[in-house]
């Protein structure tokens, strides 16, 4: 092959490997558990998503039951100098996306952990109970304050 040859296959072979690769994707299948969200995981997931919005927020969880939303908020290295406005800005972005709620905010990593916990066992399939989810959501709200 001459000169000439190799000018002309290179932008071909350039061009039909991405042209593989440029496939669109496939659209997933929606999550059945997507489908049977209550009003209350469909809060849960937004005010997550509002905490972490603040770039100093590692990590957050919420629980939310009857009226209460209690959001816990993981921060780390030198964010943890902040924790009270962190706190703050979090609170503030809250009650005005839920103003329905009593609003508790928490930065402890502890009261994070059983948070997230109870979260957890609220997505469960069959959740916990209401009368026992609010048992232990009074309790971590009780130590958020004290």
């Amino acid at each position: 092959m001459n000169k000439h040859h190799w000018l002309f296959l290179i932008p071909v072979l350039l061009l039909t490997a991405c042209a593989e690769q440029a496939q669109p994707p496939k659209p997933e299948k929606p999550l059945p558990i997507a489908q049977s969200e209550t009003p209350d995981v469909q809060n849960m997931n937004q005010a997550k998503k509002l905490a972490q919005q603040d770039g100093r927020v590692d990590e957050a969880t919420a629980v939310i039951l009857k009226d209460n939303l209690s959001m816990g908020l993981k921060v780390s290295n030198w964010d943890r100098l902040f924790l009270r406005d962190i706190r703050k800005t979090v609170f503030h972005r809250l009650r005005q996306t839920f103003p329905q709620y009593e609003i508790h905010v928490t930065t402890d990593s502890k009261l994070f952990e059983e948070l997230k916990q109870l979260e957890t066992e609220l997505r469960k399939s069959p959740p916990l109970s209401p009368e026992s989810g609010m048992k232990k959501l009074q309790k971590i709200n009780d130590d958020m304050k004290g």
